[in-house]
């Protein structure tokens, strides 16, 4: 009852807007983007000419229409509730500049959320992609690592069972942002878990680095999670999954207005997987949020998110040196202990503020805070036995990270001009007090260093168990000013600068601890000071309309954290992106990005035996990456993308002998390709109905800088089948179509990870 009169009471509030947009001299116009200012609301016309924005709450507004190579025009229309209003308009050719409202939407818009401007990516001297939401929904997806499959130069890792990490164009070093803020746990252990999908909206990834807007470690580049927004229209969403290895899902949301002023979005997913190879997964996740408008030009926007998983962990299969499997194991079979496990509990908030203080001045501020525990224990090693039909769970490990960072971002953004030259300037300072504690600590019981078979192994072979003894601490306290300058010259040229300077101080100690956790004795305290200077800077040249080139340079540096026995520290790592490309747009048909690249890696902490370190490492890394988005027939869309990557470990830097220079890095394959299509038929007898395949294809890559065992190529098929029926669809996905046996990744060299054998997944999906 509460629900129908909910939605009663919108319905009272709200109307349609409906029409058609056509050329001066009458012909139907289609594919022309339709978007109501100051709303996320809009629409896009058919193949007639005709378009339709629903759900519209009462009001007059601005609408915009626009279409590349076409005038764009700014249209006041009062809503009604309950009533329709009609909208006619007729667009003019022409051979100016593309209008930035022209992409907003689309997957290649994502420079407001990454680059903090509002400037289409096409005015952008960086490379950057969206995984949107339908995307994930055609591919079934429900995991971070597999959504980002769909980025050219991306290589997605998820090993001892739910940890994950990416390699972005060769590198393992990136940044993980959810809604525009820092997630520190991968900059500290490089892998971690992150739980399912069900309150994401979209994937947006900025290739290399990205210090001056995000601080330190973003080599590779950054991954930002966008969640849902609130919204001033009541909307709905459920879905429910089922399929391989007893697979579960359970998806459900809705978003709306509570007043004029005040709007709310609330979210939740349960995934439940038994898991191939009979590791489980169950992820559980809980997000609202809340906008309140008290007036135009004006958001404050309140955020807060829950997830608590567990997984069974994994550890592969021990392979020989070739890469096979001994005789007489079979892929199927999971060989650590079923007592290990992995834990992750999470909360998040978030609070931010955006006060438009003029027409050309906006500033906002963004305060954050999450406490992210991992509690892991798994018997990880397996080691051979002399004949090779046992395995010996060799090193068992322990440890429970507790993550608190508390960040703040201030930024003012302020729109000008000098003579002809427009420039949109951004200046910022960002803070943030991480306090982290590691706990270890013993392992006993009559289950450690037990003995399993290769066949038929009996997995649990006593209790094992750990206590807590000492924990490392990191306190760290990061504080960056920036300043960021985008400059449009004219019509043909456009301009990016730079510059960020960061003020890095961590305090790290051990103390041990008794079973509760208690403070017995306090261990030496070590403080690493560091600062850095890194700036960015690009050009963007438009011959013509639908074409663009652009180059640009960028630096990154990243905080040592290492302390040697005798108490020695380290410069933070630096590094470096040259990168030139472009980008081609054939009206809404098809887009297509292209780019090359040189990533260099300096002053790399090296081991060199004897207890002796010196910061004498380099790497680099030099590719070409495309992708394509088309939509050349109503109905029809396609995603691909490919990447060439040439990553080797460089010569030590001085009287240094590097045996490794020449290497390849570890996990960094030489090609990686991706490729989805879909087609729902548009009309007749058979409307809704349709198709979807697609291929994965990963390349050669070595499992550790020696270069001794290496992980084969491969390619997955994938496809599905549905039906659109209104407001509800019934999908049917089947993954690994061929039933290929491939390994996906490895620990300790030489245990590899099986990926997944043919599984399939049937959902229905239903909308308000």
């Amino acid at each position: 009852m509460l629900l129908t009169s909910f939605s009663a009471y919108c319905q009272q509030n709200i109307g349609t807007i409906s029409g058609t947009v056509k050329t001066k001299k009458g012909n139907n116009l289609h594919y022309v983007s339709l978007l109501l200012e100051g709303t996320n609301l809009g629409s896009t016309t058919n193949s007639l000419g005709v378009f339709t924005i629903d759900n519209v709450p009462t009001g007059t507004y601005k609408l915009t229409a626009s279409r590349i190579g076409y005038q764009t025009i700014v249209q006041k229309v009062t809503v009604t509730a309950g009533a329709t209003s009609e909208v006619n308009l007729n667009l003019s050719e022409k051979n100016t500049r593309l209008n930035e409202i022209q992409v907003r939407g689309k997957r290649e818009w994502v420079s407001e959320s990454l680059n903090k401007i509002d400037v289409p990516l096409k005015y952008l001297p960086v490379t950057a992609h969206t995984v949107s939401k339908q995307l994930m929904v055609q591919r079934g997806v429900d995991d971070l690592g597999e959504a980002v499959k769909s980025t050219p130069g991306v290589r997605p890792i998820n090993r001892y069972g739910g940890f994950q990490t990416f390699h972005i164009r060769g590198f393992n070093n990136f940044v993980l942002l959810t809604d525009g803020v820092r997630d520190e746990r991968h900059n500290i252990s490089t892998s971690a878990p992150s739980t399912n999908l069900a309150n994401v909206e979209r994937i947006e990834v900025l290739k290399g680095p990205a210090s001056v807007l995000f601080g330190h470690s973003a080599l590779g580049g950054v991954i930002n999670i966008v969640r849902n927004q609130p919204s001033p229209v009541f909307n709905a969403n459920f879905s429910a999954t089922y399929g391989s290895f007893n697979t579960r899902r359970l998806q459900a949301g809705a978003g709306g207005p509570i007043n004029s002023k005040w709007s709310y979005r609330v979210d939740f997913g349960l995934s439940e997987s038994d898991g191939f190879r009979n590791y489980g997964t169950n992820t559980n996740n809980f997000y609202a949020a809340i906008q309140y408008r008290p007036r135009d030009g004006e958001i404050l926007d309140i955020r807060m998110g829950l997830n608590k998983d567990s997984y069974d962990t994994d550890t592969g299969l021990p392979v020989l040196e070739n890469g096979s499997l001994v005789p007489g194991m079979n892929l199927h079979n999971r060989y650590n202990d079923p007592q290990d496990f992995l834990n992750h509990t999470r909360y998040d908030f978030q609070i931010r503020y955006v006060k438009q203080l003029s027409k050309s001045t906006k500033i906002s501020n963004q305060l954050s805070y999450y406490w992210d525990d991992i509690d892991y224990f798994s018997t990880e090693e397996l080691t051979f036995n002399a004949t090779q039909d046992s395995l010996t769970r060799s090193f068992p490990f322990y440890f429970n990270h507790r993550t608190k960072p508390l960040q703040n971002q201030l930024e003012l953004t302020h729109d000008f001009s000098i003579g002809n030259i427009e420039q949109k300037l951004l200046v910022g300072y960002s803070i943030s007090l991480m306090d982290r504690k590691t706990y270890r600590g013993d392992i006993f019981g009559e289950g450690k260093f037990t003995t399993v078979a290769v066949q038929n192994p009996i997995l649990n072979q006593g209790y094992i168990d750990h206590q807590d003894t000492r924990y490392q601490a990191k306190l760290e306290n990061v504080q960056g000013i920036y300043v960021q300058d985008w400059l449009s010259i004219g019509n043909h040229l456009k301009a990016l600068i730079g510059l960020r300077y960061d003020i890095f101080n961590g305090t790290y100690f051990d103390n041990e601890v008794d079973a509760s956790r208690n403070v017995t004795s306090e261990g030496e305290k070590t403080n690493i000071p560091s600062q850095a200077l890194t700036y960015r800077a690009g050009l963007v040249y438009q011959p013509i309309e639908q074409f663009s080139i652009f180059s640009g340079y960028s630096t990154y540096f990243k905080p040592s954290r290492r302390i040697t026995g005798d108490g020695q520290v380290f410069d933070p790592e630096t590094g470096f992106q040259a990168e030139i490309g472009g980008r081609y747009y054939l009206s809404t048909y098809l887009t297509m990005t292209f780019s090359g690249f040189y990533l260099r890696k300096n002053n790399i902490v090296e081991n060199l035996g004897g207890g002796v370190f010196r910061q004498v490492g380099s790497a680099d890394s030099k590719g070409v990456e495309v992708e394509v988005n088309a939509s050349p027939l109503e109905g029809f869309t396609l995603n691909a993308g490919y990447a060439y990557t040439d990553i080797s470990i460089r010569k030590f830097g001085g009287d240094v002998t590097n045996p490794l220079a020449g290497n390849r890095i570890a996990f960094a394959p030489d090609h990686l390709a991706n490729f989805w299509a879909n087609y729902e038929i548009p009309k007749g007898l058979l409307r809704g109905f349709g198709i979807s395949a697609g291929l994965y294809h990963t390349g050669k890559n070595f499992t550790a800088a020696n270069n001794t065992y290496a992980l084969p190529a491969y390619t997955i098929l994938d496809g599905s089948i549905f039906y659109n029926f209104g407001k509800g669809e019934i999908r049917l996905n089947v993954n690994n179509i061929t039933d290929k046996v491939y390994f996906r990744d490895a620990i300790y060299g030489n245990q590899f990870f099986p990926g997944l054998t043919r599984n399939y997944l049937l959902t229905l999906r239903y909308r308000l």
